[in-house]
């Protein structure tokens, strides 16, 4: 038994050594595969320097390589670039790509630039352009009439200015952009500011289906709001077609230009201003004796209106139609006192009578109750006068009536047609009672009631005629019509000098008419019907002179006028089918 539990102790002994000896062998195979691990990540980090230290030797040449691109692209601009500066520098003619309108100027010298702007200066005298409206000349334009001409050495030191200011980096970069894309420059012009604006005013006025915003005038006589309804229409950008007609101008193949039209809508009126502008108080006149000599201080009638009342009439849907005139009574306040009571008018300062065919039955009209706007009007020392505003609309509520008017150099018929002659009587009286004439415009035709140059036209609102009372007292305006003739005379009070005015006129050039050929299939080969017999136009001069006590004190020009021909028209029979 003892042997048997020895052998069993052996046993045990023999098989702890062995799971020792196991164990221990175990251990250092781990521990021998542990370090071959770390010896192949050790491979692994050098392998992973490596390629770093070469990644970044590689990134070193690159950014070398780079940094030598950029520094040659850049010494190769800055070496063009000084190439450049000293070629321009150098460079005495126009630079490339530079224009005159359509006009290449590229590479040519100061002389020969001339050259070309004094040929088109040269197009540009006597030259005259008319202007379309569709197929239909509306009005002519001579650059006689507007003063114009080419600024010649302006228009050269812009051209030749051109990349040449003074300042080299600018001036470069002008000039390598004209490599790229053209330059179009105008030329300089020299005109009548006042003269070419009229002509302008005259084109737009002319258009066929002009537009209108609504607006509104007092009836001063009848104490009423006269509101027109706007209209939309044809209209123009000014500016542009100003730049245009001075292009055509220059083209020497170009006598005519057709207008670019826009279509414009009608403002609608801003009531609370319309209030603003009417509401007055009335004030009585006065003559303030304080100073010397005495001021007659005028009276003013007062006007007001119910804003809501006269929305609810604009409102109506028959009050909304496009050119519709509304009137509007206002409640009147009247002064107490009016400076025609008791102001001094006995003096008569000046007086001028027209005469008139009595056949045109709307013509007379129309004179008759222009006449009857411009009675009893008061103008104060230092006042202007507007006929315009003195007026104000010709409307069928008023009584007028169509009749023959001229517009865009031809006779149309038109609302109120005709009341020019009390305009140009009114002018000739103004004249003669030694009043500052402000605005005065001519018509485009001749007209027999006042001889040449002694003529006033107006077309509201962009022609009017205006005088000032440069007397030291207020005068009154009195007129009377009768059959086939009218006056208009000034009353006033005489002062201790008072000129005796003259004028006289003289024809300077005729203008023969134009015959116009219509062919009428209406009527038989080689007949002939003449339609409008025409007017031969001129050009002519008037001249105030004015005597004090027999002696002259004074002499000047009034005005130069041109009067175009009216053209005579002839239908002849082309023969029909």
């Amino acid at each position: 038994m003892s042997e048997d539990k020895n052998k069993i102790n052996e046993d045990i002994n023999s098989n702890e050594n062995d799971d020792s000896e196991k164990s221990e062998l175990n251990n250092n195979q781990i521990l021998e595969t542990k370090n071959k691990e770390e010896i192949k990540e050790d491979k692994k980090e050098d392998t992973k320097n490596k390629l770093v230290i070469n990644s970044n030797s590689k990134n070193k040449k690159y950014t070398k390589i780079v940094l030598i691109s950029v520094i040659s692209f850049l010494a190769l601009i800055i070496i063009s670039l000084v190439s450049i500066v000293c070629i321009n520098k150098f460079n005495k003619n126009v630079y490339k790509n530079i224009y005159l309108y359509e006009i290449n100027l590229s590479g040519k010298s100061r002389d020969q630039l001339e050259e070309v702007v004094n040929e088109l200066s040269n197009n540009v005298d006597n030259k005259k352009i008319d202007v379309y409206q569709d197929d239909e000349i509306i009005y002519s334009i001579n650059a006689n009439d507007v003063n114009l001409k080419i600024d010649v050495q302006k228009t050269l030191d812009n051209i030749m200015s051109i990349g040449r200011t003074g300042n080299i980096i600018n001036d470069n970069i002008e000039i390598i952009k004209l490599f790229f894309g053209s330059k179009k420059i105008k030329p300089e012009f020299t005109y009548d500011n006042g003269k070419f604006d009229e002509a302008l005013k005259n084109i737009k006025l002319s258009i066929k289906d002009l537009y209108s915003d609504d607006s509104y005038s007092v009836d001063e006589k009848n104490h009423k709001l006269v509101i027109v309804r706007g209209k939309t229409g044809n209209s123009i950008d000014t500016d542009l077609i100003k730049d245009k007609i001075l292009q055509n101008f220059i083209d020497k193949d170009s006598i005519s230009y057709t207008l670019e039209l826009i279509t414009e809508n009608p403002k609608e009126l801003d009531v609370h201003q319309v209030y603003n502008e009417v509401k007055r108080e009335a004030k009585d006149a006065y003559i303030d004796e304080s100073v010397s000599p005495v001021n007659y201080v005028s009276e003013v009638v007062g006007y007001d209106f119910d804003i809501e009342e006269l929305n609810n009439l604009l409102s109506l849907p028959e009050n909304k139609e496009q050119g519709k005139t509304i009137e509007f009574n206002l409640k009147v306040i009247e002064p107490s006192k009016k400076l025609a009571d008791i102001a001094p008018f006995n003096d008569l300062l000046a007086t001028y009578t027209t005469y008139f065919p009595t056949g045109d039955t709307a013509r007379c009209n129309n004179l008759r109750i222009a006449l009857s706007y411009m009675n009893g009007i008061v103008i104060m020392p230092g006042q202007v006068y507007s006929y315009n505003n003195n007026i104000g609309d010709t409307t069928y509520s008023k009584g007028y009536l169509p009749a023959a008017t001229f517009k865009g150099g031809t006779t149309v018929n038109e609302l109120g047609g005709g009341i020019c002659q009390t305009v140009s009587t009114l002018y000739n009286v103004a004249l003669y009672a030694n009043l500052e004439i402000v605005e005065r415009h001519q018509h485009g035709l001749p007209v027999g009631y006042v001889p040449p140059s002694r003529d006033a036209t107006v077309y509201s609102p962009s022609l009017d005629f205006k005088f000032k009372n440069t007397r030291k007292y207020p005068v009154k305006i009195v007129t009377s019509y009768n059959t086939g003739s009218l006056t208009v005379s000034i009353y006033g009070t005489k002062e201790d000098k008072e000129y005796e005015v003259i004028i006289s006129h003289n024809y300077l050039s005729t203008i023969p008419a134009p015959v116009n050929y219509i062919y009428d299939t209406n009527l038989a080969p080689g007949q002939q019907v003449v339609v409008s017999n025409g007017a031969n136009g001129y050009t002519s001069e008037a001249y105030i002179t004015k005597k004090l006590n027999g002696v002259v004190v004074s002499s000047s020009l009034l005005s130069s006028d041109k009067y175009n021909a009216q053209a005579k028209i002839i239908r002849v029979g082309a023969g029909g089918s």
